[in-house]
């Protein structure tokens, strides 16, 4: 059975072709996974899909967004599913790391770095975080910040009073979407970067260094599938919760 998928941009129909089992391409959104862009003020156009009876949402690289519009479209949406297609938090890659996590003891320190050109700076933040919250097993806590030449430092707190430093800032030859790295301190040195060329990951204990598979489905297919299927289990997604929690943090620690 295949899902009717309504959608402009040119990423997402090639998706839906890389799909033919799965999905099919429609011009009407009711009843239909609407992919929208994540440019400007792209929770209005998600809001549209919903009001026009869109069965799932898929925004494709979310630009920054007021929380107080965050939680506005989650009122909207109840249990629609919404999926975000986020640049630097590819969610195959967070799922690889999570079940690699189960067997490495927890960090005792965690450093982010997180620079961008400017404009994307806030969404490339908010991605640094969804990483920090990932590698400290939980929510992210701000207990400090202050400016350092041009660039911002804060101190966060991780699950088990674990601290997280985060140091962010725009520089003008970072990739459109930023460049991130975050380092985990402890039995494990997990050591993660993520900017144009996607994200590696590799892990190194006294027995051995390891790096996280390479994931090759395009992110517009990855969203679209996983659309395809919260449809299918008939549950909502996570992915607003997570985008809230992060553009939160990274809203109170970039004042």
């Amino acid at each position: 059975m295949t899902t009717e998928v309504r959608t402009d941009l040119e990423a997402y129909r090639v998706a839906i072709a890389e799909l033919p089992l799965r999905a099919a391409a429609t011009r009407e959104p009711s009843g239909a996974v609407v992919a929208v862009s994540g440019a400007g003020e792209w929770w209005k156009r998600a809001a549209e899909a919903l009001a026009a009876g869109a069965a799932a949402v898929v925004v494709a690289q979310p630009g920054p967004a007021p929380v107080t519009e965050l939680d506005a479209l989650a009122t909207r949406a109840g249990d629609t599913p919404l999926v975000f297609e986020r640049a630097l938090l590819p969610s195959d890659v967070v799922d690889d790391l999570e079940n690699a996590l189960t067997e490495v003891p927890a960090p005792s320190a965690l450093v982010v770095e997180c620079h961008s050109p400017g404009a994307t700076l806030s969404s490339a933040l908010a991605d640094a975080l969804g990483w920090a919250r990932t590698l400290g097993r939980g929510s992210l806590v701000h207990r400090s910040g202050s400016p350092s030449r041009g660039h911002r430092l804060a101190l966060l707190e991780a699950a088990g009073g674990v601290p997280v430093s985060v140091v962010f800032g725009t520089q003008a030859g970072a990739p459109q979407w930023g460049r991130i790295r975050l380092t985990a301190l402890g039995g494990t040195l997990i050591e993660l970067e993520g900017g144009d060329r996607g994200i590696q990951v590799t892990m190194t204990d006294a027995a051995s260094r390891r790096t996280l598979p390479t994931r090759f489905e395009s992110p517009q297919r990855l969203a679209l599938r996983r659309a395809i299927e919260a449809l299918e289990r008939g549950a909502p997604t996570a992915d607003l919760a997570d985008l809230r929690r992060d553009a939160a943090l990274a809203e109170a620690i970039g004042r």
